[in-house]
């Protein structure tokens, strides 16, 4: 005995295929739904992991934005690092060598950093050696006058050489135990010159 469907398929066999493919497409329409439905619960943590790198990288680069890290890891509001450290004109195994910007010569540094930004009192532009050149005079601290006087006065008859951004810009011979003052001269413009004394002074 025929079922009523098999009736109906022999009466309108239209119909009944007809019928077949609206069900093929509601499967498959449910069946796009819930795979769409997965890949938004996918990326949902992905687009959460985007947004934590990114915030991690705008992070780092405020980060190395920020003032730099120098001697013993002190932070210094400068925009000019400067040292003096004591140097040598021949290598040993402790000593650091760098080249002197103001005359081309090797020196050979020594770790030990005399002093910094922290030791300078003040700083003004003075007028250079040369037509049009410039120069840097430094006044230290009463601290840094005397850690100045102390490690020169030991260093007689050997270079002392002033750093600035870590490049050595000259390394005159200590003919006598150096003060409350120091001269940074290389030729500079006057340009040049206001930034380094704008900058060596802590804000």
């Amino acid at each position: 005995m025929k079922s009523v469907g098999d009736l109906l398929r022999e009466a309108d066999p239209l119909r009944a295929e007809v019928t077949s493919k609206e069900a093929e497409r509601d499967r498959l329409r449910r069946t796009i739904v819930a795979s769409a439905d997965a890949a938004m619960r996918v990326q949902q943590p992905r687009r959460r992991a985007l947004w934590i790198a990114a915030a991690a990288a705008i992070a780092i680069g405020i980060a190395a934005a920020a003032p730099q890290f120098w001697h013993g890891g002190a932070t210094l509001h400068a925009a000019v690092r400067f040292e003096v450290r004591l140097a040598e004109t021949q290598a040993a195994p402790d000593l650091l060598e760098a080249g002197v910007e103001a005359s081309g010569n090797v020196v050979y540094l020594h770790r030990e950093v005399v002093v910094t930004n922290d030791d300078i009192a003040r700083a003004h532009v003075v007028d250079g050696d040369r037509p049009s050149s410039f120069a840097i005079a430094i006044e230290f601290t009463p601290e840094g006058a005397e850690k100045m006087r102390h490690a020169t006065a030991a260093h007689i008859g050997r270079p002392a050489a002033i750093l600035i951004d870590g490049n050595v810009v000259m390394a005159p011979v200590v003919r006598a135990p150096i003060g409350a003052s120091a001269m940074i001269t290389g030729n500079y413009t006057q340009a040049e010159a206001e930034r380094i004394v704008n900058g060596v002074i802590k804000n």
